[in-house]
């Protein structure tokens, strides 16, 4: 294992920027921002990779080069790369997603000091928001966290946009959760997803108090007329398999391509729903996004009145697939 070369990974592409800038902030503080080298993976030659590692610091103890990504190089030149690294020059790749098949990323593995940075979810995710809303000075009311993170997803760079503005918004108090209502912006993929989650339990006001909160956020009625769209394809995918006998929603998902969230939560659906009233949405569905398509409705961005009543019917027939 090599003492100055350190890899940053593990899928958290968050942790690991994170890491890489409090590296960075640390080692310019200590060692002058003339030791620091960053370099991008894509545009890095090898020849000139060389002869940054190979040099000694400047008037300091230490030099530092990050690589943001992982280079393309073969696996002997990794060793040669290795074999080149001046004592005082430590080397840090940082990439979160590297292709683990790749002879040339084995080889940085094996000699690295590895430091692995996974995606955060349940306790850990509450935990890590917790202190990154105090360390913006701010606090979380009970359970807003947890709301936050079911209208926005676990994605922690969609979080902490969110967590700062909403604690910056809350001042001296807590962020509660009709805050996060007022301020929150949903992921697009969160939006299908809870649309799926809602449709999928027959929670027809729900859906569409979620949807009219998208629309009121900004969200553009085409756009949620597509997500809706997509939702429907997506059952009608998951029908199919529950009739050809499958059940489980993971193998839904890899044999059918799906996304695994939305064949769970469209599953019970799929399971309920009466063929007869599916192939009634669809056909009025078809009917309807070609009649938008060619002049059947005047919807257009600047009057979308009757775009809007039709994603509230759209919303009220899902719900209704099983009554």
């Amino acid at each position: 294992m090599a003492a100055s070369l350190f890899y940053f990974t593990g899928g958290n592409a968050f942790a690991v920027r994170e890491e890489k800038r409090a590296w960075q902030k640390q080692f310019e503080e200590k060692h002058g921002p003339e030791n620091l080298v960053v370099l991008q993976a894509l545009d890095v030659k090898y020849r000139t990779l060389l002869d940054e590692v190979s040099v000694a610091p400047f008037i300091a103890g230490k030099r530092l080069l990050i690589i943001e990504g992982t280079p393309s190089f073969t696996k002997e030149e990794v060793e040669l790369l290795l074999g080149s690294i001046h004592p005082d020059c430590v080397l840090v790749i940082a990439d979160a997603h590297p292709d683990k098949r790749l002879s040339a990323v084995k080889a940085l593995l094996k000699a690295a000091q590895v430091k692995e940075f996974t995606v955060l979810d349940g306790k850990r995710l509450g935990q890590w928001m917790a202190t990154y809303a105090a360390t913006h000075h701010g606090s979380f009311a009970p359970g807003a966290a947890e709301h936050l993170v079911t209208f926005v997803g676990e994605d922690q760079d969609a979080l902490a946009q969110e967590i700062v503005k909403l604690v910056t918004y809350a001042g001296d108090r807590p962020v509660t959760k009709e805050d996060v209502d007022a301020l929150a912006v949903s992921s697009g993929e969160q939006e299908v997803w809870k649309l799926t989650n809602l449709l999928g339990e027959g929670k027809g006001d729900e859906a569409l108090r979620y949807a009219r909160r998208l629309l009121a956020h900004g969200e553009d009625p085409f756009s949620l007329w597509s997500i809706l769209l997509w939702m429907l394809r997506t059952l009608v995918t998951v029908t199919a398999a529950v009739k050809a006998g499958e059940r489980n929603p993971a193998k839904i998902a890899s044999v059918y391509k799906v996304p695994f969230p939305s064949a769970r939560n469209l599953l019970r659906l799929a399971q309920d729903v009466p063929l007869a009233s599916l192939q009634a949405l669809l056909v009025w569905a078809t009917d309807t996004d070609k009649a938008l398509k060619t002049g059947g409705f005047k919807s257009t961005k600047e009057a979308p009145e009757e775009l809007l009543a039709l994603i509230d019917q759209f919303i009220v027939r899902s719900a209704k697939l099983v009554v």
